[in-house]
């Protein structure tokens, strides 16, 4: 089976442990918005892709004009509208959403191993200046996450991500950061 295609979906019934104390100790979003505040000097437009209740799609509009939530689970998008941000767009699709504007960084934490069209995605982000991949590392925190084998190696993200340079940061125990700059 093609290591891209997606084996593992999060059960939205379980979406408490998306906010959850153990996520919060594990992968603190300001560690990463830190980060990003540093390499990404536009920040009038960001994209939050698997948005799940929003544990990242918060701290990105604490920092971009406009972010706009992308999530497939109708139950999670209303959990994340309940939280009244009012400068973040939530929109309802398993696929990439049509854009006619410029897109300062997409994001993309804990969620590409569980989207089914990833190449589509990967096309879709030449829109943007910046990607940023958060997502579980192989072979670490076998009881935290998906299953090894429902995980992506850093390699194949890379090599999906066509036409973007790639610094890792070293930010999670259980996660690896991929931040890429698309080159023309």
């Amino acid at each position: 089976m093609d290591e891209l295609e997606a084996k593992h979906v999060f059960p939205e019934d379980m979406w408490e442990v998306l906010e959850s104390e153990e996520r919060r100790k594990a992968e603190p979003p300001e560690k990463l918005i830190d980060e990003i505040v540093k390499r990404v000097e536009r920040r009038e437009v960001a994209f939050d892709i698997g948005a799940g209740t929003g544990y990242f799609t918060q701290a990105l509009s604490r920092v971009f004009k406009r972010v706009y939530a992308v999530e497939r689970s109708e139950k999670l998008a209303k959990i994340l509208h309940s939280k009244g941000l009012k400068n973040v767009g939530i929109i309802v699709s398993a696929t990439p959403p049509p854009v006619d504007f410029e897109i300062d960084l997409v994001l993309f934490a804990d969620s590409l191993h569980e989207i089914s069209c990833k190449r589509e995605y990967a096309e879709w982000c030449r829109k943007s200046r910046y990607v940023a991949i958060v997502d579980w590392k192989k072979g670490v925190c076998p009881d935290f996450g998906p299953r090894d084998d429902h995980r992506l190696s850093q390699e194949s993200v890379v090599k999906l991500f066509r036409g973007f340079e790639f610094e890792e940061l070293d930010l999670y125990r259980c996660h690896f950061v991929l931040f890429g700059k698309r080159v023309d």
